[in-house]
């Protein structure tokens, strides 16, 4: 009678399982993950025509990064292979000597995001243009496409804003990393306002003449 009894418990228990595994309502549809749809080139111009920090910059439109070459990807993206990459773009200005670059990266299916996005993150080199620095670096994605952007802090956050837009409000949490502030050089000291000014065709007074004795 007991061995009956704890069969009886056994399969109500089972029971009870089963009703508690299975809730789900078969007619609530799954709702699908946000993707960003058109080409990385596409999703470029919708970003620029979301923003105004950039007005001033002559940006690029949008160009394709070799996955074949190494070393353009490590310059640009600061990554060491292609591994995860399906293809990769890039918007810059004309006049290099201003910091900024903007990358979209479509990562290929089943590889690791965010591996992906912390390799970007302390991989790429804020100081790539030589004479000058970006002050904020920052990666972010939204489904299986990447954003990195580096640049001054304002400019940056412009561009999160216009991508948090363009992603419906999908984007996750970005990833920032501080690049280096940017201080004025100073081209010399300021021209004393008594100094006598050289007519056109004169030699600018250097002082009083050397007498050789």
């Amino acid at each position: 009678m007991k061995k009956i009894l704890c069969l009886v418990l056994a399969f109500a228990m089972a029971l009870s399982l089963a009703a508690c595994g299975g809730n789900t309502n078969p007619e609530t549809p799954e709702v699908p993950a946000f993707e960003l749809t058109g080409t990385l080139e596409e999703i470029a111009d919708k970003i620029y025509a979301n923003e105004t920090v950039t007005d001033e910059m002559a940006i690029m439109p949008a160009t394709e990064i070799a996955l074949d070459d190494i070393d353009g990807l490590t310059y640009n993206l600061g990554v060491a292979s292609a591994e995860a990459i399906e293809r990769a773009v890039i918007s810059e200005p004309m006049i290099g000597s201003i910091p900024y670059s903007l990358a979209l990266v479509k990562a290929k299916e089943g590889a690791d995001i965010d591996a992906l996005k912390n390799e970007i993150l302390n991989g790429v080199n804020y100081r790539k243009w030589l004479c000058v620095a970006a002050e904020k670096i920052a990666v972010v994605n939204c489904g299986n496409v990447i954003m990195m952007i580096m640049a001054g802090e304002e400019t940056v956050d412009g561009i999160l804003a216009a991508f948090s837009t363009v992603c419906e409000g999908n984007a996750t949490e970005p990833l920032t990393r501080a690049g280096e502030v940017q201080e004025d050089i100073p081209f010399g000291e300021p021209i004393e306002e008594d100094m006598p000014a050289a007519m056109p065709g004169e030699d600018m007074p250097l002082g009083d003449p050397i007498t050789l004795e």
